[in-house]
């Protein structure tokens, strides 16, 4: 279980270190103002990617194990064109995508609902290292077709973006339907009706929580660019992007998680690798947060360019935040892999109901110091909503949410474990 935390982590940096990289060339080539369409782009394609996640998203994961493979695959792929189609023409009603850029969202949005169906697939077929291999190359291949529009086209302008995206997202779904090929085996069109309901119950909680949950982190964009306007939606998008970066290790630890409690059924199992996993990654969290807090605003400023001051502070306010979600995101991915999805559902109804309540009181004040406030209040207030429920069911004191020797113990073990297995097979070679 260690090499395949170490390996989604690993997976996750590299990942991390690419999109830094895309940032600082969006940042450098594009400016504050672009960078800040291109985060509205992109909060477009999530949106409805988690709409598209009602049928085909984490609840593959816990059901793939299950229920029959092409009995989820095919209405998730049909859900996943019709929440693209119409997705996109709502967005663009309400004005909530910048013009010009409808079309562009509704297809990408088509091809990074597909692709997921796919990675979901992957994931609960515990084919994790083949998951990562692909998001690494997905992310490689966006940072090569930006450079290459940038440097060898001299295409400087957001359109660029688009079309590296386009490729990248492309390779993703190839490469991610040709790992998947070997577990879809074609049924008989009858007797849907019982998977697809099984699949909208377990997914509409847990996409209920992801929307919810995405309106906790940025919601804050739409009243930022109401009410300070685009470049400064730029300069804390970025900030945000680079603070997340932090969240590498939860996910990474999470992911792993996710996979192996939705393959158990043994509730202590469950209740033992989420506190273990909580306390090694508030502990790694800690640590790189002190780091990049340490980072002069100078710092900022000579990479992304003089657009971009003010970057300390938005990360300063986010870091609260940052450790918050990071911890939240482990007790989530427990809730999601013993089937509990509803108790995600309302931590991020509360996260929502706060950002909403501070988000339209701070930001207007504040400007984007007060849109990182209001996101370390809102996911503090999940949090505490997540631990109380985890005590209630597991019968978990608060002691043993502290980290004690036992846990360095154990620690210790896995290195050990994971050393000798690595010793092992370099003997074999």
């Amino acid at each position: 279980m260690l090499k395949l935390i170490l390996g989604t982590a690993g997976a996750r940096i590299i990942n991390a270190i690419i999109s830094f990289v895309v940032i600082v060339l969006n940042a450098r080539m594009l400016g504050s103002e672009g960078v800040g369409t291109i985060s509205l782009v992109i909060l477009g394609i999530t949106i409805i990617l988690l709409v598209s996640n009602f049928a085909g998203g984490g609840a593959l994961i816990y059901l793939v194990p299950r229920t029959d493979l092409f009995k989820l695959f095919v209405p998730s792929y049909l859900w996943a064109v019709f929440a693209s189609v119409t997705g996109a023409f709502t967005l663009s009603f309400f004005q909530l995508i910048p013009a010009g850029f409808t079309i562009h969202v509704m297809l990408l949005s088509l091809t990074q609902s597909l692709t997921s169906v796919h990675f979901n697939i992957l994931l609960g077929k515990e084919k994790i290292r083949l998951f990562n291999l692909i998001s690494v190359l997905q992310v490689s291949l966006l940072l090569v077709a930006l450079a290459w529009l940038f440097f060898y086209l001299k295409k400087i302008e957001v359109i660029s973006f688009i079309y590296a995206l386009y490729f990248s997202y492309l390779l993703a779904f190839l490469l991610s339907l040709l790992s998947i090929r070997k577990f879809l085996k074609i049924g008989a069109f009858s007797d849907f009706k019982g998977a697809i309901l099984q699949m909208f119950r377990y997914g509409s909680f847990v996409q209920m929580a992801n929307m919810l949950q995405l309106l906790n982190y940025r919601l804050g964009y739409y009243i930022i660019e109401r009410f300070i306007g685009k470049a400064s939606l730029g300069v804390f998008s970025t900030g945000t992007q680079i603070s997340e970066g932090l969240w590498l290790v939860g996910k990474s630890v999470a992911t792993v998680q996710y996979a192996k409690i939705s393959n158990s059924h043994d509730p202590d199992f469950a209740r033992q690798i989420t506190l273990q996993f909580v306390k090694i990654v508030f502990v790694i969290t800690v640590l790189m947060l002190a780091v990049l807090l340490a980072i002069p605003d100078s710092f900022f400023v000579f990479v992304f360019e003089k657009d971009f001051t003010g970057l300390n502070r938005v990360i300063l306010s986010l870091s609260g935040g940052i450790l918050f979600m990071a911890i939240s995101t482990i007790f989530s991915h427990f809730f999601s892999g013993t089937g509990r999805h509803h108790h995600n559902t309302i931590a991020s109804g509360i996260g929502v109901l706060l950002t909403i309540i501070f988000g339209f009181t701070l930001i207007p004040v504040y400007g984007i110091t007060g849109a990182g406030l209001t996101a370390t209040i809102s996911y503090f207030s999940s949090l505490v909503y997540q631990i109380i429920v985890f005590k209630r069911l597991t019968g978990t004191t608060l002691s043993d949410l502290l980290i004690n020797r036992s846990d360095f113990t154990l620690v210790k073990k896995l290195v050990t474990q994971a050393c000798k297995e690595r010793s092992g097979r370099f003997e074999h070679r």
